[in-house]
């Protein structure tokens, strides 16, 4: 019985994970400009670094765009990203703990 229970969590966790890598990768697909961003608990950031709270003591943070000389990202752009993280974690409350002290960054091929 032991060796199901894990069985079965080892798949949730897969599950989890590769539903986490899509949405990934689909965040980087719609923002060209994207190069990468954290997921951090509010008590391992500054101020400077916590852009958006995404649940309870989660911040989205350490955006970084790579665009030309000068121009800042919106308030705007930093919601539409959180709006997906946030979407990912309503549809698998898992995810929070997988996100949670994460950076993602775009890969080039």
């Amino acid at each position: 019985m032991k060796a199901l229970h894990e069985r079965t969590q080892n798949l949730q966790a897969e599950s989890v994970a590769a539903d986490l890598a899509a949405r990934i990768a689909g965040i980087f697909e719609q923002y060209p400009i994207l190069c990468g961003f954290s997921v951090q608990e509010r008590s391992t950031l500054t101020k400077e670094r916590a852009i958006v709270q995404l649940h309870r003591e989660l911040f989205l943070a350490d955006v970084s765009v790579s665009t030309w000389p000068g121009f800042q990202a919106t308030p705007e752009f930093y919601d539409e990203i959180a709006c997906m993280l946030l979407e990912l974690m309503a549809e698998q409350p898992e995810a929070v703990e997988v996100l949670s002290g994460c950076t993602f960054a775009r890969t080039l091929h």
